[in-house]
């Protein structure tokens, strides 16, 4: 990406003079000019960069032959110092080249568990994906349009988005709960958040940026909502995705109860309860993205939707703990309460 995309994101993620920023490159085979342009910016914001590699060749050949001392305290000290963490992702996290032997894959769990709760620790943490031929195949898009998707994305005026993020925040602020109408007014879901806090993406956390968000209380959503596109994850191989397309939810004391497609009932049977339960409300604010493509990090930000999260939030304000976090995009209107 062009350099000045970096120096745009290196501002609005608050990056100050003094900080430690670790940047932990997942990167394929070779180093990139996006990691030194990365670099170069935080430099030149009087920080300073440090990098953990995380080579694919070599963190397979690792993981294969792994111990349970070899990630320890010591490893996840290197961590103490940092102020900030960036995920820089060429490739998807913590995925290999091939499936290693269970008790393998149970060790790599843990580290990637234990890696993720030290770096939330920091003062801020960020995951910021570069695109790259296999980010664009993960997400089932030529490298031509996930590229381009990406760059109109990230090269956006922050200042002008957080302003915009803030405003609607203050809105938001003033309800404890929602009804979303969809289908053009078939359907509506009463959704209630109480006195939870609304927070604001724009820039110094998931990247491409561009949302307000909540946790609900878990059991007070109800109804029905209607999506045009649903992208899930299996249960079992979260590599593999699944379409849906035009399909009716119901929503019982806030777990997905059931919906109009029987393929889809048959993977929500697979999910269970917590990973099936409401657990987030955003509203898009990115004016770069301006149309869906089955790539969640940038469907969720378009401008003019809202998402319905399934699964853990516990890591924003709220309290079901799940296996994983799911984003469903919609349009519709939305009547606070």
């Amino acid at each position: 990406m062009k350099m000045d995309i970096y120096k745009k994101i290196v501002k609005a993620a608050g990056i100050m003079t003094g900080d430690m920023v670790l940047i932990q490159y997942w990167m394929e085979e070779s180093f990139s000019d996006d990691v030194a342009f990365l670099q170069a910016e935080i430099a030149a914001a009087g920080a300073t960069p440090v990098m953990v590699v995380q080579n694919l060749k070599i963190s397979q050949m690792i993981n294969e032959n792994a111990t349970e001392n070899t990630y320890g305290d010591k490893f996840f000290k290197l961590y103490e110092d940092a102020d900030v963490v960036i995920d820089l992702m060429e490739r998807p996290v913590g995925v290999l080249t091939k499936p290693l032997e269970p008790e393998k894959m149970q060790l790599l769990g843990q580290y990637m568990g234990r890696l993720f709760q030290t770096c939330a620790t920091r003062r801020k943490m960020l995951q910021l994906r570069v695109p790259t031929k296999t980010m664009a195949e993960k997400e089932g898009l030529s490298f031509e349009e996930y590229r381009e998707r990406m760059e109109a994305a990230l090269d956006i005026d922050y200042d002008a988005l957080k302003d915009e993020c803030e405003k609607l925040k203050a809105v938001t602020e003033k309800h404890s709960g929602v009804t979303i109408m969809t289908g053009d007014g078939k359907y509506a879901l009463d959704m209630a958040f109480g006195d939870r806090q609304w927070s604001v993406d724009a820039g110094d956390g998931d990247i491409p940026c561009g949302e307000i968000s909540v946790a609900p209380v878990e059991n007070e959503t109800n109804g029905e909502v209607f999506f045009e596109k649903i992208y899930l994850p299996d249960a079992e191989n979260p590599r593999i995705r699944h379409d849906f397309y035009k399909v009716v939810l119901t929503v019982k004391n806030g777990v997905i109860e059931s919906s109009d497609n029987d393929d889809f009932n048959k993977l929500l049977e697979s999910y269970g309860k917590e990973n099936s339960t409401m657990c987030e409300l955003g509203i898009g604010m990115n004016p770069g993205v301006t149309s869906l493509c089955g790539c969640a990090v940038l469907d969720e930000k378009m401008i003019g939707t809202f998402h319905i999260g399934i699964g853990d939030n516990t890591m924003f304000g709220g309290e079901n703990e799940a296996d994983f976090h799911n984003d469903l995009v919609g349009v519709g209107e939305l009547n606070w309460k």
